[in-house]
């Protein structure tokens, strides 16, 4: 079977195997010049093709059939495949995906978007989006865009997942966290739109002062409600701790709220992620400690 047959079946993945449609997407974005990643559990797994079998789409798309059902593809942004991710969250009129498209920094009808979504017993418990740009050889700090509330620049270097992905964590609360394209009959984007100027610029200036003001002293006592910021294996149980402290104390949220952000948080920051019990049991020991002290 020829491989430009089975590029052609893109536009009907209804027919196909989840490692059909992993294989055909992964091969896809090697025909754009981007280099995929194998990962289990959010975990990069190691690829021994020499570089040219990493870079031919033929070879990408049987090595990736070849792979066990629970192996997904993501891609590292940063100067090496020239993306840059921002993380939308749109929970409220004028705020996430609706600032971008209104400052003309996103089309929906073109621009690609894969959403990320836990959903317990069928039924969604939040989702964001993220949108890649490509942005050439620079490099981007992990920061909050002010002038667009809901979006969040992620650092070059970081891992991002890539539609088809479906991972169980719990059978007993039917708990998954899934990556799809909102136009969901495509396994991968046809082209990366271009870093707008204007938003690269905003992009900058909030680096600008992120910087400036981490020089500035901090105040004792409490935790920044800098909640995404990575984290390196060794502090990753503490830092989950203090984050689930701030949202139960500060931002007063319930114990199950609390448990799906730092599922988020978890997957986000944590390099490597915690597995879905330890984040559990983080939420469950500082909700009860909230509990017994008001």
């Amino acid at each position: 079977m020829e491989f430009e047959i089975n590029m052609q079946l893109l536009s009907t993945p209804a027919d196909l195997s989840l490692r059909d449609k992993k294989a055909l997407a992964a091969a896809s974005w090697v025909r754009m010049g981007i280099d995929i990643i194998l990962v289990e559990h959010g975990i990069p797994i190691k690829d021994t093709r020499s570089r040219a079998e990493r870079m031919s789409p033929v070879d990408t798309y049987f090595y990736v059939l070849e792979q066990p059902e629970q192996i997904n593809i993501a891609l590292r942004t940063g100067p090496k495949t020239g993306l840059v991710a921002l993380s939308v969250y749109t929970d409220a009129p004028g705020v996430g995906l609706h600032t971008l498209e209104e400052r003309g920094f996103f089309c929906p009808q073109d621009d690609p978007l894969i959403r990320h979504e836990t959903i317990t017993r069928g039924q969604s418990q939040g989702r964001f989006h993220t949108v890649l740009f490509y942005s050439g050889k620079d490099q981007f700090l992990e920061t909050g865009l002010d002038d667009l509330p809901g979006v969040y620049v992620r650092s070059s270097g970081e891992l991002i997942l890539l539609p088809p992905h479906e991972l169980n964590f719990d059978s007993e609360f039917g708990l998954v966290a899934r990556s799809i394209y909102e136009c969901d009959d495509i396994l991968a984007p046809v082209a990366i739109p271009y870093l707008p100027d204007g938003l690269r610029k905003m992009i900058r200036a909030a680096e600008r002062q992120a910087l400036a003001d981490k020089r500035k002293p901090k105040l004792r006592g409490g935790v920044l409600p800098e909640l995404y910021t990575p984290v390196a294996e060794g502090g990753r149980n503490n830092a989950l701790a203090r984050r689930a402290g701030f949202l139960l104390g500060v931002r007063k949220l319930t114990e199950e709220q609390t448990l799906k952000e730092l599922l988020d948080i978890n997957q986000r920051c944590c390099q490597p992620p915690l597995g879905l019990c330890e984040v559990r049991n983080i939420a469950r020991s500082i909700a009860k400690k909230h509990h017994r002290h008001g």
